[in-house]
């Protein structure tokens, strides 16, 4: 990589390019331009130059309201900085957040899958990684996250911090388990039905039951 340092007018280009993207971030609409992976690796590329040339264009660039943002340093991979979105996914003020890890979030059952990736970093195996995981918010809830990272090295080429995007996926989650026990109710012949629509079944068919008694006539 250059250590050139970019001009202000191949700063504008960059940013320029990245338009759109961040645009389509800001409206909740992680799929408008090119679909959410390359979104993830061309943004993350966008921050990482503008770490490197500003602090001041990483800020602007970190603070995007339509997605979750950290950056937690290497090897302990301790965040050093959270924006606003990430702070709602989690549940923590960022000021809690800076006294935790990234893996600490993690659900013990997936700390694992996270660990493998993220030592493939260190070692230099990989720039960046990709996970869907589970993570315990502060309340003990449990959400689905999907990560796409990168890693920042220095001249060395060792492994200084991390940066990330990280979005609360448990709708998506829910739904595709949904999906999933309805196929597997279809295949074993018990087709799956809305519970309201089942009850109101059972209610019609315990009023047709019911009119079909004889009534007592009165004297």
């Amino acid at each position: 990589m250059s250590n050139t340092k970019p001009t202000y007018q191949e700063l504008e280009k960059r940013l320029a390019a990245a338009e759109s993207i961040v645009k389509a971030l800001k409206n909740h609409e992680v799929d408008a331009v090119v679909g959410e992976k390359t979104i993830a690796f061309l943004l993350l590329s966008e921050v990482e130059k503008a770490l490197r040339i500003s602090d001041a264009g990483f800020r602007a660039m970190f603070e995007l309201s339509g997605i979750g943002m950290i950056q937690a340093d290497a090897p302990g991979f301790r965040f050093t900085r959270v924006n606003q979105k990430f702070c709602e996914i989690a549940g923590y003020a960022a000021e809690e957040l800076l006294s935790k890890t990234y893996i600490g979030l993690t659900h013990p059952e997936d700390r694992q899958r996270d660990m493998t990736d993220l030592a493939r970093i260190l070692r230099g195996q990989a720039n960046s990684w990709s996970i869907e995981k589970r993570c315990v918010r502060k309340d003990g809830s449990l959400i689905w996250a999907g990560v796409h990272g990168a890693v920042l090295r220095d001249d060395t080429g060792r492994a200084v911090r991390i940066v990330a995007m990280i979005s609360d996926i448990t709708a998506s989650k829910q739904a595709e388990q949904e999906l999933r026990d309805a196929e597997s109710a279809a295949e074993q012949g018990k087709p799956m039905r809305p519970k309201k629509v089942v009850d109101k079944k059972a209610r019609e068919s315990a009023g047709r039951k019911s009119s079909d008694k004889p009534r007592l006539k009165r004297r």
